[in-house]
């Protein structure tokens, strides 16, 4: 999969969200990401370990849970 500057990725095994910054022809992906702390880590990965990340569910988008009644 072919990743632009600016596109929100994630490793295939899990973890933050991040930015990419870069793509070299050798498709290392560039890429940018906060901690929990707000600390910015940078790291390159190469591009068949990343996927499209999920944007984060609102409140508004979460799924409600539904109650089952009770016998």
């Amino acid at each position: 999969m072919g990743f632009m500057i600016g596109d929100t990725v994630q490793l295939k095994s899990g973890g933050p969200s991040m930015t990419v910054n870069n793509v070299d022809l050798d498709d290392y992906v560039y890429c940018d990401w906060f901690d929990e702390h707000g600390d910015r880590h940078s790291d390159k990965f190469k591009g068949d370990l990343l996927q499209g990340a999920v944007p984060a569910q609102t409140a508004a988008e979460a799924p409600v849970p539904v109650a089952t009644p009770s016998l």
